[in-house]
């Protein structure tokens, strides 16, 4: 993977991501990972609406520069990339999620100390935890920490109320990007093989609060709602992404129809 960035491009986007540019810190890393999770969104409409196909680096640099977003597909690579211009030392790294190789996350090296970021996974990860580090990071939506097994490390989740959960789990040694292509082939040709052909995935996090959406579920600072039909999905959309790049660029319509009528498919041909 090599994408280029010009001076231009880097510079709007850090003015789209309200983050100034700064030496290459700790600091510097989490205002870059907690403004893309803020002002870029998490989505698979662009997936649902863009003939399944698996994004090009050209589509990556354009999805992200645009303000568009995208899945774990887009959002790594490209912050990968971006963090490499910008003279960070980043490398990726595979997690296990439901099956090996099918999660990228990115390992960034900081004046010889590790770093964990993933923008990657639909959670708030606001802070990038250095390797070793085991104290549990907080937000308004989760908690999460990194426990080390041996030579890999768990990412573990608490929701609300409920117990820590491992989510998923990696090893800290490099990969060449070539190893997720099978994970690319099947998020993009598979429906059901995971939920971004069969569902509707929508977010964004601040500091307090959050924009959510899980197929006919939407989350906001006003409270839970059920978006049932596609105006209501489009009103509650253009409320809560108001910026530029997402909304006035996407086909709403058209994704809500596909993923109902793939959701409607893959339960049909699983319960027959």
């Amino acid at each position: 993977m090599n994408i280029v960035f010009e001076q231009e491009e880097i510079d709007h986007f850090l003015r789209r991501i309200n983050v100034t540019p700064s030496a290459i810190s700790p600091e510097y890393l989490r205002q870059i990972v907690s403004g893309i999770i803020e002002h870029i969104p998490f989505q698979n409409v662009s997936m649902l609406t863009n003939d399944w196909i698996r994004p090009s680096e050209k589509m990556i640099k354009s999805d992200m520069l645009s303000g568009l977003g995208g899945l774990c597909t887009v959002r790594n690579p490209f912050l990968h990339e971006f963090l490499r211009e910008l003279g960070f030392k980043v490398r990726f790294v595979s997690s296990t999620i439901s099956e090996p190789d099918c999660h990228i996350s990115l390992i960034v090296n900081i004046q010889g100390e590790e770093w964990w970021v993933d923008i990657g996974n639909g959670f708030p990860y606001f802070e990038p935890i250095r390797l070793g580090d085991k104290s549990t990071k907080v937000n308004w939506f989760m908690s999460y920490r990194l426990e080390s097994v041996g030579d890999r490390f768990f990412v573990y989740h608490k929701l609300n109320n409920s117990s820590w959960k491992i989510n998923h789990h990696f090893s800290p040694e490099a990969v060449d990007f070539s190893i997720f292509n099978r994970m690319h082939e099947l998020h993009y040709s598979v429906p059901g093989w995971g939920p971004f052909l069969v569902g509707l995935r929508i977010n964004r996090f601040w500091g307090d609060g959050g924009a959510i959406i899980r197929d006919e579920r939407a989350v906001c600072p006003t409270g839970e709602t059920v978006v049932d039909t596609v105006d209501k999905l489009e009103t509650w959309l253009n409320e809560w992404f108001p910026k530029s790049g997402f909304m006035d660029t996407v086909d709403i319509r058209s994704a809500d129809k596909i993923w109902r009528r793939e959701r409607s498919k893959w339960y049909n041909g699983n319960n027959c």
